[in-house]
């Protein structure tokens, strides 16, 4: 298995234009913001205060929520 570029949460959350607050309480409650799966955290050889994600899965998450936010601001202001 090859090693992936992680990114932490911080770096994700700002990526998908949602506080990290928001992103640890969707990934802790539900997995989910706007309907769009969070991908799961990469997994830590020691007790992190903080999460990794797969850099790949990462953006392509943050971009789905970026276009799901989108659009659903454009539905409500019409």
């Amino acid at each position: 298995m090859s090693k992936s570029v992680g990114i932490r949460t911080g770096l994700l959350a700002q990526m998908a234009g949602v506080s990290e607050a928001e992103l640890v309480h969707a990934l802790k409650t539900t997995g989910e913001i706007f309907g769009v799966k969070i991908p799961s955290p990469l997994p830590q050889k020691y007790n992190a205060r903080t999460r990794n994600f797969d850099y790949l899965e990462g953006k392509a998450f943050a971009d789905k929520v970026v276009s799901v936010r989108a659009a659903a601001l454009r539905k409500k202001g019409n």
